[in-house]
């Protein structure tokens, strides 16, 4: 399954995770406080085995995409 994370609020440290057909698989953040990305899974999702805590939002996304079997992107929403 594909997984789009999508920025939300204009500081760029979070995002929603959704899949392609828009059902919601949880959020990752970056704190200001560390240098570490946090994937935060919807309890009872795809997502509720992934680790949570990787050093970037690469790492993050690789291990979303192993998990999910599929691949993980990265919605820049320039389009809008």
């Amino acid at each position: 399954m594909d997984v789009v994370l999508t920025p939300t609020g204009s500081t760029g440290n979070a995002w929603t995770l959704d899949d392609r057909l828009g059902r919601k698989l949880g959020t990752v953040t970056k704190p200001d406080d560390t240098d570490n990305v946090l994937i935060q899974p919807e309890p009872a999702g795809l997502l509720k085995s992934v680790k949570k805590e990787h050093a970037s939002l690469d790492a993050a996304m690789s291990a979303i995409a192993a998990a999910a079997n599929g691949a993980c992107t990265l919605d820049s929403r320039d389009w809008e």
